[in-house]
């Protein structure tokens, strides 16, 4: 883990919203579609409505209220998601990308509303490995400042989410990393 990273707190990074940002570390566990803290407190959940022409996946709050809506992009060559406030498809929050279409090792690259049009510099990128599940979140286009951090344990993942970063923002992006994978090993 990147330690000058966990000491820097001056910045915070609420993407989603303020609410689902703290102040310390949190490390959560991802175990299917569940999310918990790390006192074992149901903190997301994930739903794939059963019906509909799009892939979708719904990150719901621990009363089942959705927090945001992701929506693949069905003609996109790059495995392009989009992000959703709410349940509604208008209030788009940022867009997610695989950055080229054929790729050794996973990079995704996220472009924020404001910076959706150009797409000339991505705002956060995600950096994996093939086939694995484990991956590194940062700010921006290089390795510098790092906000998450993802490994798989025994059948789930764990996330270390870094202060004052929005949780709600990360298991997002660690759903999407997810399904962009399995959609190249053609699962």
């Amino acid at each position: 883990m990147a330690e000058q990273d966990l000491n820097n707190r001056s910045n915070t990074i609420p993407i989603i919203g303020s609410e689902f940002v703290r102040p310390q570390p949190s490390d959560l566990t991802i175990i299917g579609d569940t999310v918990k803290d790390a006192n074992g407190n149901k903190v997301f959940k994930v739903k794939t409505p059963l019906f509909g022409l799009h892939n979708k996946r719904i990150l719901l709050d621990p009363n089942d209220s959705p927090i945001v809506t992701m929506k693949m992009k069905v003609t996109s060559k790059h495995d392009r998601w989009q992000v959703y406030r709410g349940g509604d498809l208008d209030d788009k929050i940022f867009t997610v990308k695989r950055s080229s279409s054929v790729q050794l090792k996973t990079r995704i690259e996220v472009f924020l509303k404001h910076n959706q049009t150009k797409e000339a510099s991505c705002d956060f990128t995600i950096k994996g490995r093939f086939m694995k599940r484990a991956c590194t979140i940062y700010v921006g286009d290089s390795t510098k400042k790092v906000i998450a951090q993802v490994h798989e344990g025994d059948e789930r993942l764990v996330a270390t989410v870094y202060p004052n970063v929005d949780c709600a923002f990360i298991v997002t992006l660690i759903f999407i990393f997810d399904l962009i994978n399995m959609a190249g090993t053609g699962v």
